[in-house]
């Protein structure tokens, strides 16, 4: 059952990022392996947006390591914990609950036994720049726990490279990006524990450098990105070659402003109360990273439960088939608008 509510929700999130993104690239999506244990490892730019999307589009069924903060209410922990979502301590969450990582990872040693699939976010936190951070020795401790426990297990990471064009924005477009997987039976057979760590910890940092924008020079880094269009950073390869020689005093590229259609006006007028519930989240939002998670969320609940309650009360005036075309109509307008806007 609930491997079932699983999947439930892993397709229902496709659904809505097909209605949410113009369009959701995968990059080399062959290099996931149908069956060994896999450790994802990824960026982290677009808060829970991130691990929706790499859940949502990649082929395994795979367990989350989340920040701990976000298990704090027992309902909200309930809900993620039936998705395969694991809490994970931080310092900043206090040194007596970094005791409680004990057991999350010996569950992780066992989720790479059966041969299954864990995504971890090493760089410990998310930020909308756009560039790779120090990663935490944290998913290396789980890959030599397990083969501590399980010398046998044929593990591999695949690093992951998080591309969005505006992560911020409605609608935007996203490539996610998969390396080659990382044999960890490389490093364990060849050096010494803690050699191999940082030799591991820095091969996948590389590897993340090299599938996402990397731009290294964090005081610079909203000029730099200003002489990029949005649509590049869909491309990291091409994006961090021309970082090598990108001249800063050279002209900004035009960019169009961004005028509302009537089909834009004709959405707001038709779901004035989805709107409205946004537009009273917005301001509230105190990470900008949090932006594209809440609005997503408004998307895939208030959206379709506002169109079905119109459905029905079209259909209980006139008749169901013409609350059904409205409900159709209704949800084909959103499609089109997300696939065609500029």
């Amino acid at each position: 059952m609930k491997r079932l509510w699983y999947y439930f929700v892993k397709y229902y999130m496709r659904i809505g990022f097909t209605f949410y993104y113009k369009k959701v690239i995968k990059t080399n999506i062959e290099n996931v392996p149908r069956s060994k244990p896999i450790l994802f490892v990824s960026n982290h730019q677009n808060a829970l947006i991130d691990p929706l999307l790499i859940g949502a589009y990649t082929p395994r069924e795979m367990y989350y390591l989340t920040r701990a903060q976000v298990f704090n209410n027992h309902f909200i922990a309930k809900i993620l914990y039936s998705v395969n979502m694991l809490p994970i301590y931080r310092i900043r969450d206090g040194y007596t609950e970094l005791n409680k990582n004990a057991a999350i990872f010996e569950k992780c040693f066992e989720i790479i036994h059966d041969e299954k699939a864990i995504l971890i976010f090493p760089e410990g936190n998310h930020n909308l720049q756009r560039r790779v951070r120090s990663l935490s020795k944290g998913f290396t401790r789980i890959v030599y726990g397990s083969l501590d426990k399980y010398p046998n297990n044929e593990l591999v990471i695949i690093p992951v490279g998080m591309n969005y064009s505006d992560p911020t924005g409605y609608p935007s477009e996203v490539n996610l990006v998969y390396g080659k997987p990382i044999s960890v039976k490389n490093y364990w057979n060849d050096l010494p524990e803690n050699d191999a760590i940082q030799v591991l910890s820095d091969e996948v940092s590389e590897a993340l450098k090299k599938l996402t924008t990397h731009i290294e020079n964090s005081k610079d880094h909203d000029k730099i990105v200003s002489h990029f269009k949005k649509d590049d950073f869909l491309d990291p390869i091409q994006v961090n070659k021309k970082l090598k020689t990108l001249d800063l005093d050279q002209p900004l590229p035009k960019t169009a402003k961004k005028k509302n259609s009537f089909l834009y006006s004709l959405i707001k007028i038709n779901s004035f109360i989805p709107f409205m519930i946004w537009n009273k989240i917005k301001p509230n939002i105190e990470e900008r990273e949090f932006i594209s998670t809440f609005k997503y969320t408004v998307a895939i609940t208030a959206y379709p439960i506002f169109y079905l309650l119109q459905s029905i009360l079209i259909g209980y005036l006139t008749n169901y088939k013409i609350g059904i075309i409205y409900f159709i109509i209704s949800a084909m307008l959103v499609y089109i608008h997300t696939k065609t806007s500029k």
